[in-house]
């Protein structure tokens, strides 16, 4: 850390959850690149094939090897790439039915607009969003207690080796720390 703020972030948290959002804000205020890892994972085959390691892991390492970034994602495979140069892990722990609700109104909106594509090669479908096992709102329904456990684990890891960490459960909280990283870190840089 330089003069007490992060220089390395990793926000995480389930689908809906407000990573990207959040991870921009911050990416922005401390005025360093921004690494979403879907956008890393999810580009390299249409029709959501799942990339190799050989594929997705070299450009996490390409896109964390810096000095200062923000990471947002949840994808293990890549974790221990920047893990270990994490100064600040911000956990978006909002409630799973707020995560699902925004998800669904989400790739509605993505559906409804047929043109946007998603990283350059991914289109969501009414069949592949919500009626599949890996459609995002099943997917958070799957995962949520094993991505607690995870998360409740990789803060006790930080603590042990000195890394900030702040759970955040709410929208309020969310906002609310924001504001206050913002106040503190100083006025954003002239983009």
């Amino acid at each position: 850390m330089i003069d007490g703020l992060p220089r390395r972030v990793w926000i995480c948290g389930l689908s809906g959850s407000g990573k990207t959002t959040v991870a921009r804000r911050v990416a922005n205020i401390l005025d360093v690149p921004h690494v979403e890892l879907d956008a890393l994972h999810w580009r390299h085959r249409p029709d959501w094939g799942m990339p190799s390691d050989e594929e997705f892991l070299p450009e996490v390492r390409e896109a964390t090897a810096g000095d200062a970034w923000v990471v947002e994602g949840n994808y293990s495979r890549s974790r221990d790439i920047f893990w270990p140069r994490v100064e600040l892990m911000v956990w978006l722990d909002l409630p799973l039915r707020t995560a699902c609700w925004r998800v669904l109104l989400r790739t509605l909106r993505r559906i409804q607009s047929k043109d946007q594509l998603l990283w350059g090669v991914q289109r969501e479908t009414v069949r592949n969003a919500l009626l599949t096992w890996d459609g995002l709102v099943l997917w958070n329904l799957r995962v949520h207690r094993r991505r607690h456990r995870t998360y409740t684990g990789l803060m006790q890891d930080a603590d042990s080796r000195g890394t900030d960490v702040v759970r955040l459960r709410s929208q309020r909280a969310v906002d609310a720390w924001l504001h206050d990283f913002e106040r503190r870190v100083g006025p954003t840089p002239e983009a």
